[in-house]
């Protein structure tokens, strides 16, 4: 089975995974997924905090996936080595916790997931570079050319899209401002990127997290765009988990 939530930024709101909260998760096994959607934030500190959290997310029952958010220490992150699995490239973090990494396709129980994580930070100016903000946290343009060649290689066809932030016609994607001046030329706009792929890719629905909120929206082309953060929704039974959710 596989689940699917928003944020969980470390202590914060790590407590819908737990399985005194999360009761389903109880009878799971390494055969199943918890997916999350950005802002993992197991991967802070380098040190006694992330160990304590990421050791104790090993210890459950599933596994555990994740895309980045713009609330992740890109520094540690990238020191972890980097393997092949389910057909794309991730940083292991631990035996059964996985990053799945930028512009990639991966094959999950027979369902085809093309993940791009990052997002902006709208309180960047309270921020301090390399301390607890990274300008990783939206992608650059090799990423952008990586995503839009691993789509191609895919007839961009997928089943399942997986964000943190969103795509530019989504009305979310216009909550904050953005400054793209604070990356540099390296750096792609990640909504215009995400909006390239909702355009361009054939989808059955896209996930996404970064706005603290469980509310649905359907695209130009009538996709659905699921935002998750309280809710931990079981895929097999979208169709009626979706009921729960705002639309917007």
């Amino acid at each position: 089975m596989i689940y699917i939530t928003g944020d969980i930024h470390r202590e914060q709101d790590i407590h819908k995974i737990n399985p005194r909260e999360f009761t389903v998760g109880n009878s799971l096994t390494e055969n199943d997924y918890v997916i999350i959607c950005g802002d993992f934030g197991c991967v802070w500190d380098g040190s006694t905090g992330d160990n304590f959290w990421l050791k104790w997310l090993d210890s459950l029952p599933w596994k555990t996936l994740f895309i980045d958010g713009n609330h992740e220490n890109f520094d540690v992150l990238n020191t972890y080595p980097l393997e092949e699995y389910k057909g794309g490239k991730v940083h292991r973090i631990r035996s059964k916790v996985f990053h799945l990494m930028r512009g990639e396709v991966f094959n999950i129980d027979g369902y085809k997931f093309f993940t791009m994580g990052g997002g902006f930070s709208h309180d960047v100016n309270y921020r301090t570079e390399h301390k607890n903000w990274w300008k990783d946290e939206i992608c650059t343009i090799e990423e952008a050319k990586h995503a839009f060649a691993t789509l191609e290689k895919n007839n961009w066809e997928v089943d399942y899209i997986l964000s943190h932030d969103t795509y530019s016609s989504h009305p979310l994607a216009h909550k904050y401002e953005t400054d793209m001046s604070l990356y540099g030329d390296d750096y792609y706009d990640l909504h215009d990127c995400l909006e390239t792929v909702e355009k361009k890719t054939d989808y059955k629905m896209w996930f996404s997290g970064h706005y603290h909120d469980d509310m649905i929206h359907y695209s130009d082309s009538n996709k659905p765009c699921l935002t998750l953060f309280d809710k931990v929704l079981l895929l097999d039974n979208i169709d009626e988990e979706i009921k729960s959710l705002t639309k917007i």
